[in-house]
Formats: C-alpha cells, structure tokens, sequence
C-alpha cells in the first residue's frame, strides 16, 4: 500500500517500508532519471498504459544503469508531472502512451501486443 507523506510517496510491502526519495540520489542520478522520465516517456489524458511503476524503473535501470527503488521511481514520476492511477496502489500505473519511445523496442512492443 502506497500513503502519501508531504505529497510524497511511501510504500509499505508487507513488513518493510520503501520511504526512499529521488532527492536521496546525487544531483546526477537525479536529474538523470529526471531526464529518463521527460524524453522517454509521452503522457496522455487518458489511455493507461499497462506498464506500471516497477517495470518502468526497470526499464529507465536497463538504459541508465541508475538503480532507483519502486518508491524512488514513483517519487520522480510524480515530480515530472506524472500523477498515479490509484495512488494506494503498490506498482503505480501512469497516463504514458503506447507510442513513448521507451517502448519503442521490439520485445517491448511484443509485451504491449499482448496486453491488448
């Protein structure tokens, strides 16, 4: 379950609590990942795209090589503009469209076919 501390997120999995922040990463890394989120990703109003906050980091992960939390990831769409589906959800999912060019691979746009 994901609370809101301060308008900043804070997810709870079980017994452990993810509290950590993008603002925790050096400047680099943060505006790194800053940058990951503004020219990978395209939002929309309203189509919902099925990757959610975990994939996503992993993604951004793969093509930096900057390891973020779940709750950093989070903490670091929200602060680019991005607000959360269901914001209790554990795994945020995101207004991205499905043209983003973070999807733009093809083993990517196969999973994507396969949501449809």
């Amino acid at each position: 379950m994901t609370t809101m501390n301060n308008g900043r997120p804070s997810t709870v999995y079980g017994k452990n609590t993810d509290r950590w922040l993008i603002t925790d990463l050096g400047n680099e890394e943060k505006d790194a990942v800053l940058e990951w989120i503004r020219t990978r990703l395209a939002p929309v109003k309203t189509a919902v795209h099925p990757r959610g906050s975990y994939g996503l980091k992993h993604d951004m992960t793969r093509e930096t090589g900057i390891y973020v939390s779940n709750n950093q990831f989070k903490d670091a769409m929200m602060m680019a503009g991005y607000e959360p589906v269901n914001p209790d959800d554990d795994y945020w999912r995101f207004h991205i469209s499905r043209r983003s060019p973070c999807f733009r691979n093809p083993l990517q746009r196969a999973e994507i076919r396969r949501t449809r």
